[in-house]
């Protein structure tokens, strides 16, 4: 397994703490996914969150009568998942961190996919392998929500050249100390649309957020598109 994957996939065995839905997740669903779209959760719609962590946007997606599914790289994470859905505990994998764009999670045939801060920790070569892998299991006309990390976070200013696309990111703070973090990072809306070319663009935003004075802005781009 290369380097930064391996990095990635340690890192990311400790879990990741965020038990509630964020707005970023939630105000998409009712000013998008069902206000403009009609996709509401009331069809049943089958939805996959890559990288769902320890399951608040699925337990979210799940109240509105989404059939959901998770993946991640975490077994903590996911185990979370399974503890806090019970009934649903199937829906969940651990899945290798290597992208392959053979790759068919729970069947396929997709309504909508969800990638929520997950997708940035490729190179640009193995992020259009696992775009690729997403895209094939998605039905005609289904839509993906994603996120990307923008070169104005505060990360971007602690990272050097890696390779591909990707940075490493390594420095030190009260709250929180990074190191072998690989990231990449988007500078501008047109990167990002590329990044995402194999869907129809519907509409690219951002958000940001900063709580401390001492730790700078945090700065992510998002995506809404569909397969056409």
């Amino acid at each position: 397994m290369d380097e930064y994957l391996q990095s990635n996939d340690e890192f990311w065995q400790y879990g990741y703490e965020a038990e509630n839905v964020e707005s970023y997740v939630f105000r998409p669903y009712g000013i998008i996914l069902k206000y403009e779209l009609g996709i509401d959760g009331s069809k049943n719609e089958k939805l996959l969150e890559f990288g769902c962590g320890q399951g608040a946007a699925c337990q979210f997606f799940k109240s509105k009568g989404f059939d959901v599914y998770g993946i991640d790289i975490s077994n903590v994470d996911i185990n979370r998942c399974q503890q806090k859905m019970p009934d649903i505990a199937s829906h969940f994998e651990v899945i290798d961190p290597k992208p392959e764009e053979s790759d068919v999670f729970f069947g396929g045939e997709y309504d909508v996919v969800v990638g929520i801060q997950s997708l940035y920790y490729y190179t640009n070569t193995d992020m259009q392998t696992r775009l690729i892998s997403l895209y094939n299991q998605m039905r005609k006309g289904a839509v993906i929500y994603a996120t990307m990390i923008g070169t104005k976070m505060f990360y971007y200013d602690y990272s050097t050249e890696y390779k591909d696309g990707l940075r490493k990111v390594d420095f030190s703070k009260p709250r929180i100390q990074v190191k072998d973090y690989f990231v990449n990072f988007t500078s501008s809306e047109s990167e990002l649309e590329q990044k995402f070319s194999m869907f129809k663009k519907l509409h690219i935003g951002s958000y940001t957020q900063n709580f401390r004075e001492d730790e700078g802005v945090s700065f992510h781009y998002t995506f809404v598109g569909q397969k056409e």
